[in-house]
């Protein structure tokens, strides 16, 4: 399970646990409603449910009692699933109560009234007048005040900008060089013999400052003309002077706010940059926070013009939420566009390892998942009127992210025990048993898995006990939850006894089979390995069933019934299967009877090939052809086994009818001789050539026929090498080997010479 795909959950449940915090706690619903308690008649069958179990407590049945007159039908009574109703229903109020409040925050009545009331009040259209009129006059003029000295000092901040370069042997990261844009990457910038110069550094952030004070400097003859402007009586209305004072203020208040930033980022004067970033990066955070700022001062605009122009309070709440929607909907947008930019700052160096190195990663990978949350739930805490909004959400915040991390420490230390445990066969440490620890390392994706589902789910516990819900004494002191507890424990050690028990058993029997092997006895070793597959089916199946009756009964299901529905079940299952049986027990037999083992060469159904396999109610044959051939016991009648204790080379050679029989006789025992005399083939051969004389008169010569005895599958061989060896001695003894031949020819006329031509006269 990854911790980003619980985020949506989590944050969900952070933003009920947040609003929740506020308001007093409700108790706990009870676990389940009790049905009324009946007598049971006394021919009442079993129940399908264990009174008492986790599975009746989560189903809402109920222990029969003496006093039952009548049964409630399972599955009709309440259903009292209590581990959603602890957190379900706070949820569910908490959802409400906000939905309640962002619905009447985003009520927009009172400015729609406000709106259609507005052109019929000669007050309201006059002091709407009156600010539109001052705004003109006063307000205008002091921006173009503004504009005026910016414009006159532009000079200046120009020689700023040239006067804070660094000098000759001084060094400055500048934010255009590509070491720079690798250390924002993530990358650390490594020059050698180049190192900061202090003195370069001053006069950057001098010449900053002085650069600073000449932006705000405008704003200065900005606020005089507003005021020599207004000192003239140039406002005679209230209302267009509260309007103009208001709006003066937000605009030195955007001004201000923006010279700062432009002091730190210098968009346009890399020379004057006090954050090192390169300047396509600076001038689009800088267009985004005038993009954010401009909007939240012309909403800051639009709202005092409205209260001045009557407003009411609702209406002005109304609207200032939809003004901070707006802005909080912006700054949502940045942390997208920004989330790779800032995400591979905080993930650091590719080239970094260690446990700080992979946390930097992971949370460069999803910060932006938490500053989204953050910043839309902040809006929509305020908006629903979450008392201390900021304060419970920053809560909120790093209760995750601390429960997180140490989720993901327990993660990751997890995996390192289990590589200890269970190190790999090639390791040293797996010298002494690399069998044991290789099946040992087969369940260690299993291990892993139930390890990180208990990591998450403590880590779920952990984020919901910070966030004021107390998931922990739930846990240990409701029923339902410690009788789930007590399942699950029940389960995992029902299912680790199983397997062990499976373990056992295989390495009983791969063990058997080594040692007959060790001993000599290969014949024994080849049939126990043979009869492995059906041996390992038969333990795991009676394994599995047993550790899943146990595992039912712990859950709460009755497995008395099952055995009379299993037993139903198999007769109809054997009445549709009748082949199917007969294949089981014709291989059972086959088995038993050791007609065959995985490797020999045998001839069965009209075919022949090499056992590969043999399963329940299967043989995979091999043929010579390299075919594959499934053959169901059942087709078996009769199993001819070419490899079974040895074989018999035939060995049938013709001679001429000139030929010595005797001489002929001696050659061939001689040959037979001395092949056995070989390693290779001697080996192979357990006794000298057994001639059995003349057997047959053919019409090329006499054949004479004999055997030698092999070991099981090599009288091919030694055949083939005896026959290849009898050739090239023939050849040297001067034995003929007939054979028939046939010769043609073809008799043609002779050709007729063409008739003479008569010379000219």
């Amino acid at each position: 399970m990854r911790f980003s795909h619980l985020l949506a959950l989590l944050l969900t449940l952070g933003l009920c646990a947040g609003a929740a915090a506020q308001t007093p706690a409700k108790p706990a619903p009870a676990a389940a409603a009790a049905a009324p308690a009946t007598a049971a008649p006394a021919s009442t069958p079993a129940p399908a449910i264990i009174p008492g179990s986790p599975l009746a407590a989560l189903t809402g049945t109920a222990p029969a009692t003496a006093d039952d007159d009548s049964g409630t039908p399972f599955g009709t009574d309440a259903l009292g699933f209590s581990v959603t109703a602890v957190l379900g229903e706070k949820a569910v109020d908490t959802f409400g109560e906000f939905a309640s409040a962002v619905r009447k925050s985003i009520h927009l009545t009172p400015i729609v009234t406000w709106l259609g009331n507005l052109p019929s009040s000669p007050t309201r259209r006059a002091d709407a007048t009156a600010i539109g009129l001052a705004l003109l006059a006063v307000l205008l003029p002091a921006l173009v005040a503004d504009a005026v000295l910016r414009f006159a000092l532009r000079h200046p901040a120009a020689l700023c900008v040239k006067y804070a370069l660094p000098r000759q042997e001084e060094f400055l990261p500048d934010a255009d060089e590509q070491g720079l844009a690798d250390a924002t990457a993530g990358a650390t910038e490594k020059r050698q013999g180049r190192r900061i110069s202090l003195l370069a550094w001053a006069r950057r952030a001098t010449f900053a400052l002085l650069a600073l004070a000449l932006a705000l400097l405008p704003l200065a003859g900005f606020l005089v003309t507003l005021q020599v402007l207004i000192a003239n009586g140039l406002v005679s209305s209230h209302a267009a002077q509260l309007a103009v004072i208001g709006i003066a203020n937000g605009y030195l208040v955007f001004r201000a706010v923006l010279e700062v930033l432009r002091f730190l980022l210098a968009p346009t004067a890399p020379s004057l940059r006090l954050i090192a970033m390169p300047s396509p990066r600076a001038a689009v955070l800088m267009r985004r926070a005038v993009v954010v700022l401009g909007t939240g001062f012309a909403g800051y605009c639009l709202a005092a013009v409205a209260v001045i122009l009557g407003l009411s309070r609702e209406g002005t709440d109304v609207l200032i939420r939809l003004i901070a929607l707006v802005i909080h909907v912006e700054i949502a947008v940045c942390i997208w566009q920004c989330r790779f930019l800032v995400g591979g700052w905080i993930a650091g160096s590719p080239e970094a390892s260690g446990t700080v190195a992979r946390l930097r990663r992971r949370l460069g990978g999803i910060w932006h998942y938490f500053a989204l949350f953050y910043v839309l739930a902040l809006w929509t805490a305020w908006a629903g009127g979450v008392h201390n909004a900021f304060g419970s959400l920053l809560r909120v915040v790093l209760v995750l992210v601390a429960a997180l991390v140490i989720g993901r420490l327990a993660w990751m230390g997890s995996a390192l025990l289990l590589e200890r445990a269970f190190p790999a066969p090639t390791d040293a440490t797996a010298a002494q048993h690399p069998v044991l620890l290789a099946r040992a390392r087969a369940y260690n994706p299993l291990i892993r898995a139930l390890i990180r589902a208990v990591i998450g789910v403590l880590v779920v516990l952990l984020i919901l006990q910070g966030w004021g819900v107390d998931a922990f004494s739930w846990l240990l002191t409701d029923p339902l939850s410690r009788s789930l507890l007590n399942a699950f424990v029940a389960i995992i050690i029902t299912v680790a006894v199983a397997l062990v028990l499976w373990e056992v058993a295989n390495i009983w029997l791969n063990g058997r089979i080594d040692r007959l092997a060790a001993s000599g006895l290969v014949r024994q070793a080849s049939r126990l390995r043979t009869l492995l597959p059906m041996l390992r089916a038969t333990v795991g199946v009676v394994i599995g069933l047993v550790a899943g009756f146990i595992c039912l009964a712990k859950i709460g299901v009755n497995a008395a019934p099952l055995f009379a529905g299993a037993g139903v079940l198999g007769i109809a299952v054997g009445f549709g299967s009748q082949k199917l049986v007969q294949d089981v027990i014709t291989g059972l037999f086959l088995l038993l009877e050791d007609a065959m083992q995985v490797g020999d060469v045998v001839a069965l159904a009209g075919m022949t090939g090499t056992v590969e396999r043999l399963s329940i109610r299967t043989i995979r044959l091999r043929g010579g052809d390299g075919s594959v051939n499934i053959i169901p016991f059942s087709a078996v009648t009769t199993v001819t086994n070419m490899t079974r204790d040895f074989g018999y080379a035939e060995i049938s050679i013709t001679v001429g009818y000139q030929e010595n029989i005797d001489h002929v006789s001696a050659v061939l025992t001689d040959i037979a001789r001395t092949m056995r005399a070989e390693a290779a083939w001697g080996a192979m051969m357990r006794d000298d050539l057994q001639l059995f004389g003349v057997d047959s008169f053919e019409t090329l010569g006499i054949v004479i026929t004999g055997q030698i005895r092999t070991g099981p599958g090599q009288h091919w061989s030694v055949r083939r090498e005896f026959y290849g060896r009898v050739q090239k001695r023939f050849a040297e003894e001067g034995i003929e080997i007939p054979y028939t031949h046939q010769s043609f020819r073809l008799d043609l006329p002779a050709p007729v010479p063409p008739p003479a031509v008569a010379a000219p006269k």
